[in-house]
């Protein structure tokens, strides 16, 4: 794909990316809102490094609405609220130790489908609630590269550093306990997955 074709690509990507964020945003924290929760913990927060105009759309949102406890990520962010690095598979925080857990697009790079089912199982046990999202593997438009297609190979993901495991609905779900909320279509651009302990009983 020639340059100008690739620029005109990644800027439709972004507009998309930022309408998508906008809105996933406003339904994770109304959802929040209608669930009680008060206190949040960003599990792979990018922090404030990260310059793009669609970075950080729904952590800004949250944390407008709601207090921010603690972000965490594999790697020194600097944030505007407390920070420590941690890995999501293995959170060191007791049980239910926050109303709210955000991981929003870190499940498609934690690992394989082992690794997943920790950083969902971490979820599980430290937060009361929790939205976990990752982008459709069945997306056209592969989200992290703006690659078009090539991303449903195989072995283009494999070579690929950007991601570890892209999901479907389907592989998605699989990760999830029962009784979670799963967002999105089979073709959506996102999935967006919301548990509350109190009512998956």
């Amino acid at each position: 794909m020639s340059s100008p074709i690739r620029r005109a690509v990644r800027n439709l990507v972004v507009r998309f990316s930022i309408r998508n964020r906008t809105h996933k945003a406003a339904l994770i924290a109304d959802w929040m809102t209608a669930h009680g929760c008060q206190t949040v913990l960003f599990v792979g927060s990018s922090g404030e490094e990260n310059t793009n105009v669609n970075e950080n759309i729904v952590e800004l949102e949250l944390a407008r609405r709601f207090e921010v406890v603690m972000a965490v990520n594999i790697t020194p962010r600097t944030t505007p609220y407390p920070f420590q690095v941690a890995d999501g598979r293995d959170l060191p925080f007791p049980d239910r130790w926050v109303d709210f857990a955000l991981a929003n697009a870190i499940v498609e790079h934690v690992g394989d489908e082992a690794d997943q089912r920790r950083f969902v199982n971490e979820q599980i046990r430290v937060a009361r609630c929790w939205a976990i999202t990752t982008p459709n593997r069945w997306f056209p438009i592969e989200s992290h590269t703006s690659a078009v297609l090539r991303h449903w190979s195989p072995s283009w993901r494999a070579r690929r550093k950007e991601f570890t495991r892209l999901l479907s609905r389907k592989e998605f779900a699989a990760l999830l306990p029962a009784g979670t909320e799963v967002i999105g279509r089979p073709w959506s651009a996102t999935f967006i997955a919301l548990w509350d302990a109190d009512q998956s009983r």
